[in-house]
C-alpha cells in the first residue's frame, strides 16, 4: 500500500480483501495449491510484480472438422475453436464453458461444453456438451448458489418479428450440480431497430439474429447491465451497445450504444466495427469498456468510459493492445488487468485507476515455460510469411482470491493460415487455466 494511502481508504480496503479471502472460492484458491510462491514464476514491472503458476489442463480432444458444399458448390472445411470463458458461482465452485461446433455460419447446431471445479481450479470434472450456444455467455448470479446462462445465439420470437428476440435460460444449480434449461426463458425486447437473421444457409427460422449478448455483466443500481453487439439493419459494420435487465435476467432490453464501427473503414482488410466487449467498473465508480475492432495485429483495441452509468461514452481512444476478444478484471488493489491477443495471447496491466498506461506480458512465452512437450506448447510467431498461431486468443479470467486471477485459453491443435491437419493423434486441441497473482504479495 502506498505511505499516501488515507487511513480511511485503508479501513475501506482491508475488510474487503479480509472478506474476499473468506468467501469460498478464496478459500478454494487458498487449498488449491496453485497459487504457492515457490511454484510460481516471477516477473518484475514497473511498480508490480506478477507471478504466474503452472497451467492446468481443463480438456484435451482431437480436433474436430467438418466439411461440406458452401454457396458456390466447392467444399467448406472448417475446425472447432474453443473460445473458452470461466465464471465463479456465489459459493466459489467454478465453471468453464467452450465451443464445441465449427466456427462457421453455414454450421448447423451450436454446442458448448462444460466442465465444473470444486477445488479451485485444480481439477475439472466430466465435460457435459449440451449449452445451446456457440459464443461465450454472460452469468447472473442467482440465490442457492445458481449462475443464471444469458444466451448469445437469440432467435425472433417469431418468423417475421424483427424487433423481439428469445433464447434458452440455462440455470446452473448448487453450484454447477444441476442444469435446467427452459427454452425461450430469456427475452429481448422492443429492439429500436430491425435486427436482421445472420447470413447463413441455414432456414432463418433456426438460425440467429444479428446481436450478440456476450463479454461482460454488472450491477447498475436496481438494473443488470450486459455487453452486446450487432449491426442496424443495412449496417456494413458492427457496434458495441449494453442491455440491460430490470428482472435479474429475464428479460433485456436496449440502454444504449457505446460505439459504432466506422463506415468509411469497412471492406478494409480485418476491419468488422466495434464488437466483442469487455466492462469493468473503475475505482473512481466510472465504467469502461474495451472493446474490438479487428483481427490481427494492424487492429489495435478501443476503449470508451462512461461516467452516467453507461448511458452516454467518451469518443473511443486507441489501446496498444489487441486484437481480439479482450478480458478485462479490476483486482482488489485497484490494478486493471486486461487480456487479448492475436498473435499470442498478452496480459496488459495498468495500476493509474484509469487505465492511461500499461505494461505488457507475453503470456505464450510464460505457458511454453513450463513445458518442452511440442504437444503442449503453443506456436505463436508473426514472419514475412504470414502469421502462424494455435490459439485463438480468446481468454476470460476471474479474481478468485485478492489479487489472483484464473485466466482461461486454449491451444489449437491446428495452425493457421491456413488450417491443416494435426501432426499426431498427440497433437490435441487443450482448454489451460493458468494462475496468476498481481501486486507485490
Amino acid at each position: 500500500m502506498n505511505a499516501n494511502t488515507p487511513a480511511r481508504s485503508l479501513l475501506l480496503i482491508v475488510p474487503l480483501l479480509a472478506g474476499l479471502l473468506a468467501t469460498p472460492a478464496g478459500r478454494a484458491a487458498e487449498g488449491s495449491g496453485l497459487f504457492e510462491r515457490s511454484a510460481m514464476r516471477e516477473t518484475d514491472l514497473t511498480g508490480l510484480k506478477i507471478r504466474v503458476g503452472r497451467p492446468v489442463q481443463v480438456t484435451a480432444q482431437l480436433s474436430w472438422e467438418t466439411r461440406w458444399l458452401g454457396e458456390d458448390g466447392q467444399p467448406v472445411w472448417a475446425f472447432a475453436h474453443f473460445f473458452p470463458t470461466i465464471v465463479a458461482f456465489p459459493k466459489g465452485n467454478l465453471i468453464a464453458t467452450y465451443a464445441m461446433d465449427p466456427d462457421r455460419q453455414d454450421n448447423p447446431l451450436f454446442a458448448n461444453g462444460y466442465q465444473i471445479s470444486g477445488d479451485g481450479g485444480r481439477t475439472w470434472g466430466r465435460r457435459m456438451s449440451v449449452i445451446m450456444q456457440h459464443n461465450p455467455m454472460v452469468y447472473v448470479p442467482r440465490d442457492a448458489d445458481t449462475l443464471l446462462g444469458i444466451p448469445c445465439e437469440l432467435m425472433r420470437a417469431s418468423p417475421q418479428d424483427e424487433r423481439n428476440f428469445v433464447g434458452p435460460a440455462c440455470y446452473f444449480e448448487s453450484g454447477g450440480s444441476r442444469l435446467v434449461m427452459v427454452p425461450d426463458g430469456v427475452r429481448v425486447v422492443d429492439w429500436p431497430w430491425p435486427v436482421e437473421v445472420t447470413p447463413s444457409p441455414q432456414p432463418s427460422e433456426n438460425w440467429h439474429v444479428g446481436i450478440c449478448i456476450t463479454g461482460s455483466v454488472l450491477k447498475s443500481g436496481d438494473s443488470t447491465l450486459a455487453t452486446v453487439y450487432g449491426r442496424r439493419m443495412g449496417d456494413k459494420v458492427l457496434r458495441t451497445m449494453l442491455v440491460a435487465s430490470k428482472d435479474g435476467g429475464l428479460t433485456w432490453r436496449y440502454y444504449a450504444t457505446v460505439a459504432a464501427g466506422d463506415p468509411a473503414l469497412a471492406g478494409k482488410k480485418g476491419y468488422e466495427g466495434a464488437n466483442e466487449p469487455a466492462l469493468i467498473r473503475l475505482a473512481n465508480g466510472e465504467l469502461m469498456e474495451v472493446f474490438r475492432q479487428g483481427s490481427g495485429r494492424a487492429w489495435n483495441l478501443l476503449r470508451s468510459y462512461s461516467r452516467d452509468e453507461g448511458l452516454t461514452w467518451s469518443a473511443p481512444d486507441v489501446l496498444p493492445a489487441f486484437s481480439v476478444k479482450p478480458a478485462l478484471v479490476r483486482t482488489a488493489n485497484g490494478t486493471i488487468v486486461l487480456a487479448t491477443g492475436r498473435p499470442g495471447i498478452d496480459l496488459w496491466v495498468s495500476t493509474d485507476g484509469r487505465g492511461t498506461s500499461w505494461q505488457r506480458l507475453d503470456l505464450i512465452a510464460q505457458h511454453n515455460a513450463w513445458t518442452e512437450d511440442p504437444f503442449l506448447r503453443i506456436s505463436s510467431t508473426e514472419s514475412g510469411q504470414g502469421i502462424k498461431w494455435q490459439t485463438t486468443s480468446y481468454t476470460q479470467m476471474v479474481e478468485v482470491a485478492p489479487n489472483r486471477l484464473l485466466l482461461i485459453y486454449e491451444r489449437d491443435a491446428v495452425t493457421r493460415p491456413p488450417e491443416a491437419a494435426p501432426k499426431s493423434p498427440k497433437d490435441l486441441s487443450r482448454v489451460f487455466v493458468m494462475p496468476i497473482q498481481i501486486g507485490p504479495n
